[in-house]
């Protein structure tokens, strides 16, 4: 494998596990061994969850870089677990490139869960928040429905590809209007508990819990990039909110 072909196959791989929600030092230390298994000890990289900056030293002692920027992220450990066997499976054999190529194909076909389990998730998550916070079976139905709608609005947002403000912004702004319209006609009783129940789908769990792995981890660029984003969806969740509820309590 050459210089080119290390670089495509580390690079890919790095941006790849971030963006299924692996943790910045887990990309990093993916690259180190991967170009060390091919020979290449000296190299360095640099990753944040926007990109990542991979050089090499060739032969003739000539520096070669390259960037890429990451996309859209998510969270799917079973990709992220996938993508580490592959390290592993790299660093011990040292496959060519073409044998690397098809088996990252592999894990990309891989099946992932379908549009109608993720609609039933985020149904059952709303009907077991409703109830948590105290709420009837009238409330859970309807945390239920706001969070299929939240579901859909959001992917609606991902291919605008709007910010991450903006869509906290909308879909908390649509599921509070909505929980505050089915309480004034008498269809549930408590909206607040609606209001909240569905909002808990918004919330950035997975963003915080990586901020503090990063930082723990010592990468203090990432951990503040993936905090501030996670402090700006909880923002833009109480701006959605709480104007929504403001205006009908006070207008």
């Amino acid at each position: 494998m050459n210089e080119t072909q290390l670089l495509d196959t580390v690079i890919e791989i790095g941006r790849r596990l971030i963006q299924c929600g692996a943790e910045i030092y887990r990309a990093e230390e993916s690259i180190k061994r991967i170009c060390a298994a091919y020979g290449y000890k000296n190299a360095e990289m640099f990753a944040i969850p926007a990109g990542i900056i991979v050089t090499v030293v060739k032969s003739d002692g000539e520096p070669l870089t390259r960037t890429c920027r990451v996309g859209r992220r998510e969270t799917n450990l079973d990709r992220v677990d996938k993508y580490n066997s592959l390290s592993r499976f790299i660093c011990s054999t040292r496959p060519d490139y073409d044998t690397i190529k098809r088996k990252m194909a592999a894990i990309e076909a891989r099946k992932v869960y379908s549009t109608r389990a993720e609609i039933i998730s985020y149904a059952v998550a709303g009907t077991s928040f409703a109830f948590t916070f105290g709420g009837g079976i009238r409330e859970a139905v309807a945390a239920a429905v706001i969070c299929v709608m939240i579901f859909f609005l959001r992917e609606f947002l991902h291919k605008l590809n709007s910010s991450v403000f903006l869509r906290s912004v909308v879909c908390s702004m649509i599921a509070s209007f909505v929980a505050l319209s089915l309480n004034y006609i008498g269809i549930i009783d408590g909206f607040d508990k609606v209001i909240i129940s569905a909002l808990m789908t918004l919330v950035p769990g997975v963003a915080i819990t990586n901020c503090m792995r990063d930082f723990i981890a010592g990468d203090l660029v990432a951990g503040i990039y993936t905090l501030t984003e996670a402090i700006l969806t909880a923002a833009g969740i109480a701006v959605g909110a709480g104007s929504v509820v403001a205006a009908a309590i006070h207008g």
